[in-house]
């Protein structure tokens, strides 16, 4: 049984570069060992079988909508549930305790909490597709707007998909004397194929302006890092190395590092990105 550490809201879109970005909510059965139980975070930690048509077997912390499903339950106890999955949420319906049996480990730590618009994102030491060392911070006095690809990615509506809306946008940008600050960045989901020899023609063949739109990478710790806080979800396949499962997020950031807007998904248009820098002030000179 693997152990991944992730927070379930994180998992959605699992279909590795394939889902829909509107899927309906679908329901699982689950079964497996609380190993924590968590009511001021609206959680409980599971050791899990399978979940037959979802994902393996795993360690995970599962939101609930309803916290009396945690009363009374244990570290310990066996239980039977119900996973509800959408695109942008997912919980436990249900939490029914089936048995009891004794821990053979103990819970991970508490994930890091997902940033949330207003809140200040951590900084991160990355690099361009000149093989320039790039900081987030270095983006102050900026708006940004920020989205995740990985250079390989086969499935033309997602990756290919973020870096057709950065065009449009960088686009608008260009002819919007008002929008000049603005700051288009792609980061890789890849970092160990995805280096700068291999970003730099690749932004050539989109287009990208680098006064404009830079692609990031880095070291894998630093930028797996960095995405958490968002709550993007990568999961490479070792037997493919072109097969890497994620989630999709693009935000924008106002020119003091903070948070302002999440995207989920590839729902998103370039006309409503431009609204969403449009609405945050520039930066006073």
């Amino acid at each position: 049984m693997r152990v991944l550490w992730v927070p379930v809201a994180a998992a959605l879109l699992l279909a590795g570069c394939g889902g829909s970005s509107e899927a309906p909510s679908r329901e699982y059965e689950l079964r497996g060992q609380i190993l924590a139980v968590r009511p001021e975070r609206s959680e409980v930690v599971i050791k899990h079988e399978d979940i037959k048509g979802f994902m393996p077997g795993m360690t995970m912390p599962f939101k609930v909508k309803d916290t009396s499903l945690l009363d009374g339950k244990q570290p310990g106890d066996l239980v039977a549930a119900t996973l509800v999955v959408g695109e942008v949420d997912a919980h436990l319906r249900t939490l029914d305790k089936t048995g009891h049996a004794a821990l053979e480990a103990a819970a991970p730590p508490p994930a890091p909490d997902i940033r949330q618009p207003g809140d200040m994102l951590e900084d991160g030491m990355f690099v361009n597709q000149d093989g320039a060392s790039v900081s987030l911070s270095s983006y102050r006095g900026h708006r940004v707007a920020l989205t995740f690809i990985y250079t390989r990615c086969p499935l033309p509506e997602f990756c290919p998909l973020m870096d057709r809306h950065f065009a449009a946008v960088q686009k608008t940008i260009a002819s919007s004397p008002e929008l000049a600050d603005v700051r288009l960045v792609t980061m890789t989901l890849d970092p160990v194929f995805d280096t700068p020899a291999v970003l730099k023609p690749y932004a050539g063949r989109r287009g990208a302006d680098p006064a404009i739109w830079s692609f990031l990478t880095g070291e894998p710790a630093e930028v797996n890092k960095f995405g958490s806080q968002l709550g993007l979800y990568v999961e490479h396949n070792p037997a493919n190395a072109i097969d890497i499962t994620h989630n999709l997020r693009t935000v924008v950031i106002d020119p003091d590092g903070r948070l302002v807007k999440v995207h989920s998904g590839n729902s998103w248009t370039p006309s409503e990105l431009i609204a969403d820098l449009r609405a945050i002030p520039a930066a006073k000179n």
